[in-house]
């Protein structure tokens, strides 16, 4: 019995000693962790009627820009470049020789079209000539007419006193209807004299008209600018042989360039708007070191399927020198002025839409309508907006925070 009892007893005294050890122990204070707070800095809320700006991602383009091609030739089919006077990059003025093409068998042309006109104007001078003559000659044949008209009679009076035989009679019988057809032959020369005229001068006409073409050919070959203004690509050099349509040279007017940007969907309203009422929409650019003004002229006729965007289409009324077709630039679009505006540095912004106002030193979050931006006198970037949750003593914080979110506890750098 002492072998089972005295394990028993000992295990008995060892709980019992712990649990009296726990009950006794010393209780530990609990220690108190302050919550973190973050450092940031604010700034009141400033109501102002600002003019917002948007920067938009313009291309230059033109409405006037040419291909100069290869003109058809009637008398080949395919043709030399004989000299080349310009090249890529060069100013040109309206009317100014670009391309000189071989134009030989065109002159040779010109030459038979100018014989062949040389020789109608010939033949209605021997005609004009014919005709004064026939006229003079008509008088004598009818004189002639009459005085064998004379005969006969005097023939017939001697034949019936058997004075004369009847084959005399007969043969001036004949004379009178001789002479009678040759009058008139010579009447229907005369009177058909307009016809023959009209159908020389007809033939003189269409030999005028081609001489003219042969001129009009010549003069094609030689290919000049259609306005003043920039070549952008030349597509041949000299010896080339060219078919008719085929492309030369590739040009744009200079003083014609304009700017397609799009403008966001939020901002189609306030733009649409002003161009209605008349309103002058001016942008800005800055190339290379040259400031580029521009004004909106006009927004494109169709929408964008892929963004929804619409394009505006910009005049360049300054600088427009420093401009190439195709290049790519950043526009700064000045929209009409806007009541109850609030300009605040871009970090104040998460997102696109969500600031954080501070309320009892605590974070809270405010969905805005952003309008625009707006360039400060020291060339910093603003953004501007619009909300009917801030009033002028509400203070915005202006830190960007990774963690920020609504009911995080701030303190205040700047002390406003």
């Amino acid at each position: 019995m002492k072998k089972i009892l005295l394990p028993i007893l000992i295990l008995a005294i060892g709980i019992s000693g712990f649990l009296y050890l726990k009950q006794t122990k010393p209780e530990k204070e609990p220690v108190d962790v302050p919550e973190q707070a973050w450092v940031v800095d604010i700034i009141p809320v400033e109501l102002a009627t600002l003019s917002p700006t948007i920067t938009l991602y313009g291309r230059v383009e033109t409405p006037r820009q040419a291909t100069l091609r290869t003109p058809t030739l009637s008398l080949t089919a395919n043709t030399e470049v004989v000299k080349l006077k310009v090249l890529e990059g060069q100013q040109v003025r309206k009317g100014q020789v670009l391309v000189q093409l071989d134009d030989k068998d065109s002159r040779l042309n010109l030459q038979q079209r100018q014989a062949d006109i040389n020789d109608i104007q010939a033949q209605i001078d021997i005609e004009k000539q014919r005709h004064n003559t026939n006229l003079a000659s008509i008088k004598n044949e009818e004189k002639l007419l009459s005085l064998r008209k004379s005969q006969v009679s005097r023939a017939a009076k001697l034949e019936k006193k058997k004075m004369a035989s009847q084959s005399t009679l007969d043969d001036a019988r004949q004379a009178v209807e001789q002479q009678k057809l040759a009058v008139n032959r010579q009447r229907l020369e005369i009177k058909s004299h307009k016809a023959r005229l009209a159908q020389l001068k007809a033939k003189l006409n269409r030999a005028i008209a081609s001489r003219d073409m042969a001129k009009l050919e010549i003069a094609r070959t030689q290919i000049k600018a259609p306005f003043s203004g920039m070549i952008a690509n030349v597509l041949i050099s000299v010896g080339d042989r060219v078919r008719s349509s085929d492309p030369l040279i590739e040009l744009y007017d200079t003083n014609a360039l304009e700017i397609r940007a799009q403008i966001p969907s939020r901002y189609q309203d306030i733009v649409l708007s002003s161009l209605a009422k008349k309103q002058t929409l001016q942008a800005g650019a800055k190339v290379y070191d040259t400031m580029l003004q521009l004004d909106l002229n006009r927004v494109s006729g169709q929408i964008n399927k892929a963004n929804g965007g619409i394009d505006g289409l910009f005049a360049v009324t300054k600088g427009e020198k420093v401009l190439r077709l195709g290049q790519f630039l950043n526009l700064s679009l000045t929209l009409p002025s806007q009541a109850e505006v609030i300009a605040l540095p871009f970090e104040a912004v998460y997102g696109t839409n969500r600031i954080y106002k501070l309320v009892d030193e605590r974070m809270e979050s405010l969905i805005i309508n952003s309008v625009g931006e707006q360039v400060t006198p020291d060339g910093k970037s603003q953004i501007l907006i619009q909300s009917d949750d801030l009033k002028a003593e509400d203070k915005i914080i202006i830190t960007q925070l990774p963690n920020a979110m609504d009911g995080l506890k701030v303190i205040v750098n700047n002390g406003i």
